[in-house]
């Protein structure tokens, strides 16, 4: 693993129900280094955002969860890390279509799921310990469709291999996204935000697009033009009036 500390501790699990959970569990009973990586390509519950499952076929996919010791951050400040951690997710996306040639739209889905084109390719879950006004832990889970072709119906998703017609190395993929999650990472701890908020809201899927929303079971036309700082997605709506948003409060259409 050549990066600094991310990923230099990492436990491979052949079979597991979600990474996020057994990281917690692994916490609650020893002290973990900096950048510890649990990684698996069986994960049988995996859970997204508010309690909705990540589905994934068993060993075609890869799922990880890296545990970092954020007590550097305020509690205010902890979209940071999903803005770092989504980043780090599309720059991988962005690396190896460029090498394969190729061309696609790499988006960040708000809050943090990473489209390709209009489809979803991976999903984050970041679980945050904290301790009085600072965040004490953070588990990072990611999942990546990589060698799934076949998704539900319901499911608006594809994978490295739907779109490059080959399969990937799992290995690669995790080598690469540790190095781009600890430069991130870097960053933070050196309090370099502008880049990271300029890029995350640069590469907002729908971004100053008029689209149409569900909002409290109205559709509504309005356009995303921001997120504030603790993370709400901003919309202007057709009256020229900005609303914040947290999860659920809007759906995409």
């Amino acid at each position: 693993m050549k990066t600094l500390f991310v990923g230099q501790n990492s436990i491979h699990l052949k079979s597991v129900n979600s990474t996020n959970s057994y990281a917690s569990e692994m916490l609650r009973q020893i002290s973990l280094p900096d950048g510890t990586l649990f990684y698996s390509f069986e994960q049988e519950n995996g859970r997204g955002q508010r309690g909705n499952k990540w589905e994934s076929e068993a060993n075609k996919n890869v799922a990880l969860s890296y545990v970092l010791h954020t007590g550097f951050l305020s509690i205010n400040k902890q979209f940071l890390l999903t803005k770092i951690v989504s980043l780090a997710v599309a720059d991988v996306m962005t690396e190896i279509l460029k090498k394969e040639a190729i061309p696609a739209e790499i988006r960040i889905k708000w809050p943090n799921d990473i489209y390709i084109n209009t489809q979803k390719i991976a999903g984050i879950l970041i679980e945050n310990t904290l301790k009085e006004h600072t965040l004490q832990t953070s588990i990072i889970g990611i999942g990546i469709n990589i060698n799934q072709t076949d998704f539900p119906a319901s499911i608006n998703a594809c994978s490295l291999k739907s779109i490059c017609n080959k399969e990937f190395d799992f290995n690669i993929i995790i080598e690469l996204l540790s190095q781009k999650i600890e430069a991130y990472y870097l960053k933070l701890k050196s309090a370099s935000l502008e880049p990271i908020n300029t890029k995350y809201l640069n590469q907002l899927y729908q971004l100053n697009e008029k689209k149409n929303y569900q909002i409290a079971n109205e559709i509504v036309e309005g356009k995303i033009i921001g997120v504030s700082e603790i993370g709400k997605l901003q919309v202007e709506l057709n009256d020229h009036s900005i609303k914040e948003f947290d999860l659920k409060e809007i759906v995409f259409i």
